[in-house]
């Protein structure tokens, strides 16, 4: 907590010449501001690494690979960044069930009139956001965003936020629909599974 301005003025000094005190309380004030400056900057940076950290993470980077970059044991990374073992989990997941995912969100769409939801704006944000999906992981797909990790985040989104808001709410009508609803709920599910369970150094190397 910041001293009140009245604390940084210790008074006059036995050597103070002329207007020094004033000099002396303006230079406390200076290294105050200079303190808060210093803590905003580290803050600021610890933010950017550990936001970098993710994104190599999301592009597929292991422990070792950072370990290689910071010159620290895997375990030191591991420890500064606690997030990056969830996300390497959903990482690797993800790489190896990209067509679970596009399978489980066309089959919920194709049933899109036999299944009730609260709000059925849900399946239009569902559509759009497989439609760039779909563009992001075609093999001649090339990112100009200034997100380099997106189709990974987005493809993220799709599973976990979007399909599994819909299939959450759904009421199948018809029994088409209702595997529809099981099937997605069933990629959910072992996407669930594989990305909350204990990873180990192995598995992250």
């Amino acid at each position: 907590m910041n001293q009140k301005l009245s604390d940084l003025d210790p008074g006059d000094k036995s050597t103070d010449i002329g207007d020094e005190r004033i000099r002396r309380h303006d230079a406390l004030l200076a290294l105050q501001a200079a303190l808060e400056n210093e803590a905003r900057v580290e803050r600021e940076a610890t933010e950017a690494t550990a936001a970098a950290a993710s994104t190599a993470m999301w592009l597929g980077a292991s422990l070792a690979d950072l370990a290689s970059v910071t010159g620290r044991t895997r375990q030191a990374a591991r420890k500064r960044w606690p997030t990056l073992g969830e996300i390497h989990r959903r990482r690797v997941w993800l790489g190896n069930h990209v067509d679970e995912i596009k399978w489980a969100v066309s089959v919920v769409l194709a049933s899109e009139a036999e299944i009730e939801l609260p709000d059925r704006g849900m399946f239009e944000e569902l559509r759009t956001l497989s439609v760039a999906v779909e563009a992001d992981f075609d093999e001649s797909a090339v990112q100009q965003d200034s997100e380099p990790a997106r189709r990974w985040l987005e493809l993220a989104r799709l599973l976990d936020e979007v399909l599994r808001g819909i299939v959450d709410a759904a009421t199948p009508t018809t029994g088409q629909a209702e595997f529809a609803v099981f099937g997605a709920k069933g990629v959910i599910g072992y996407y669930d599974l594989a990305s909350n369970k204990q990873d180990s150094d192995s598995a992250l190397a």
